[in-house]
């Protein structure tokens, strides 16, 4: 094997695809600085890693005895670890499993520091990179080449006196770097020669390792000094395409709040339409309700049930702010985190809106009623173990989720019918009908708008690539209110995913025909700059989407609607109680 093999050629039909991008992506800068360098080689090294952690796992998946082994051994005591960390290369084969799931614990740690501080903390992401160099590869016997490095630190010293400490630190970090990647090029021969032949599976899994973080520091340093536009966004942060201009993208908690006050991103309109919401909220709470003749008639259990209603309603209103808020949040888990956040909201929304109902229609019924509470609360608790679980997020659980929506329908529907069987059809329509046209029309209507991408997909201020699938798709209501919209990141890396695949098909390795149709694939999902039509200043063309009333602004207006007449409904229910 030969010494230049880089980890991505490890995972066919992709081969050399790290190299083909930096290539590509740093052909246009004569000369960069250490700063500019230090981006390209953190955006190679995360992606590098990528690939390496997916060699790694489908060297374990499909070794029974190296799978076996690792199992048996993977929370050995650190004595075990500490002894293979000194184990020399030539030896590592004799004890393959525990080096390798060293290594690769280690990986994973560097991966998480690198996404967690990237750039912004040069001293930490020294430390951590030096830290786990040495704890891997600091015998001797590994270090042949201690002296060389020896010699470049010392070279880097020297220049100190003419640099900054930023430059300083971004040398040393890619000069490690590079250290890194040639001493696990030894692992990448060993997995290489050691794995079953590569599958489908495998073969797609490693496309997508080495491209779901692509962009991600340079669009990191971009974001410093400006908003960024979506081909600048890495790939799993890309939701809709219509939305060109104005991405926030850092690792700051403090300049993403500061960001929920600023009014000039794409995100500020569905912020403060839901902050605006929870103020409304907060006022019918603290004044409108309490003046009312219902609230002087009811019981204090009639108000407590009112008021969980409202405390639900500005509690999916705040969440849903959050997470607008870091929906360009440049740490991957943390995001995740906070629309886990904003579904747990809507779920709380939707059971206390049911419950407010069965309430009124069940309320001369209070065993009964205590049952139908005591199930919508259950499935309510079952949306909460849905939005929260990385399991039932995946497209073959869907039907479980929609059935956890058809469950709380089901329960509020069967509380009216039970309703119009003791007082009458004429008496339970004239009770419930109002709570269509004053609530779920607005519901539908934010659904028709949200679910058809309406009407940022008819802007032509930009030329937009609808190579998507996602351009002929319909989505449901539940797809709607759970926010399962938003996926065309991961839909693109599915097309680049076909598109490498016909390079390697078509043309041979290393031609210059293939290193075009590279470029032009790079070009064409990172392009530097959207491509502007004639038409890009004009009113009619939506350029203004990107800012106010794109399809997900006009969905948060309807919620905020669809909300205040819920509640103005359920003031109705209570007034034609007989008590």
């Amino acid at each position: 094997m030969s010494s230049t093999t880089t980890a991505v050629q490890l995972a066919p039909p992709s081969a050399d695809l790290k190299s083909r991008f930096a290539r590509s992506r740093s052909s246009s800068n004569v000369i960069l600085t250490a700063e500019e360098l230090l981006v390209e080689k953190l955006d190679n090294f995360i992606s590098s890693i990528e690939s390496r952690l997916v060699n790694f796992e489908q060297y374990f998946k499909f070794n029974n005895e190296e799978r076996e082994f690792i199992e048996r051994h993977v929370n050995s005591s650190t004595l075990h670890r500490r002894t293979s960390s000194s184990s020399s290369i030539q030896q590592f084969k004799q004890f393959s499993a525990n080096k390798l799931n060293l290594v690769y614990e280690r990986l994973r740690l560097i991966k998480k520091s690198v996404l967690s501080h990237s750039f912004t903390n040069l001293d930490y992401l020294y430390t951590v990179l030096d830290d786990q160099y040495n704890y891997l590869f600091s015998s001797s016997a590994i270090d042949s080449d201690d002296d060389e490095a020896e010699k470049e630190e010392q070279e880097l010293e020297e220049i100190a006196k003419s640099l900054n400490k930023r430059e300083i630190l971004s040398k040393k970090i890619i000069t490690t770097i590079q250290y890194f990647d040639e001493k696990l090029l030894a692992f990448d021969d060993y997995i290489k020669e050691n794995r079953p032949a590569a599958t489908d599976d495998y073969s797609h899994d490693a496309v997508f390792s080495q491209l779901r973080y692509f962009n991600f520091n340079r669009a990191l340093r971009n974001a410093e000094t400006r908003y960024l536009h979506y081909y600048e966004l890495p790939l799993i942060w890309r939701e809709n395409k219509y939305i060109i201009n104005g991405y926030r993208f850092s690792l700051n908690h403090g300049e993403m709040l500061k960001s929920m006050f600023h009014f000039n991103h794409n995100e500020s309109m569905n912020i403060w339409s839901h902050l605006i919401g929870l103020m409304i909220v907060i006022y019918i709470g603290v004044k409108h309700f309490p003046s009312t003749d219902v609230f002087q008639q009811n019981t204090l259990k009639d108000n407590i049930a009112m008021y969980v209603f409202l405390i639900a309603a500005g509690k999916c209103l705040i969440n849903s702010a959050f997470w607008h808020t870091y929906s360009c949040f440049a740490h991957y888990p943390t995001r995740q985190t906070f629309a886990c956040v904003d579904y747990t909201g809507i779920t709380v929304l939707i059971t206390s809106s049911i419950i407010a109902v069965e309430y009124c229609a069940l309320y001369n019924s209070p065993r009964l009623l205590i049952c139908y509470i005591v199930f919508s609360t259950l499935c309510g608790a079952a949306g909460l173990g849905f939005n929260w679980s990385p399991y039932f997020d995946k497209p073959e659980c869907r039907s479980i989720r929609i059935s956890f929506f058809i469950g709380l329908s089901f329960s509020g529907a069967t509380a009216l019918i039970y309703k119009s069987y003791y007082e009458g059809i004429l008496a339970t329509i004239y009770f419930g009908f109002p709570m269509f046209y004053k609530s779920f029309v607005w519901y539908l209507l934010g659904v028709v708008f949200y679910g058809g991408l309406i009407p940022e997909r008819w802007r032509y201020d930009v030329a937009i690539e609808e190579h998507l699938s996602r351009s002929n798709r319909h989505y449901a209501a539940t797809d709607v209110i759970m926010e399962k919209l938003g996926h065309d990141g991961e839909e693109e890396i599915e097309e680049l995913h076909e598109e490498i695949e016909g390079i390697a098909e078509h043309h041979d390795a290393d031609s210059e025909a293939e290193n075009e149709k590279f470029n032009e694939l790079i070009q064409k999902h990172f392009k530097v700059r959207p491509t502007e039509t004639p038409y890009s200043k004009n009113f009619m063309s939506l350029w203004w989407v990107d800012y106010f009333m794109a399809s997900h602004n006009i969905w948060h207006i309807c919620v905020v609607l669809g909300i205040l007449g819920h509640y103005f409904c359920v003031l109705d229910m209570f007034r034609s109680l007989a008590r």
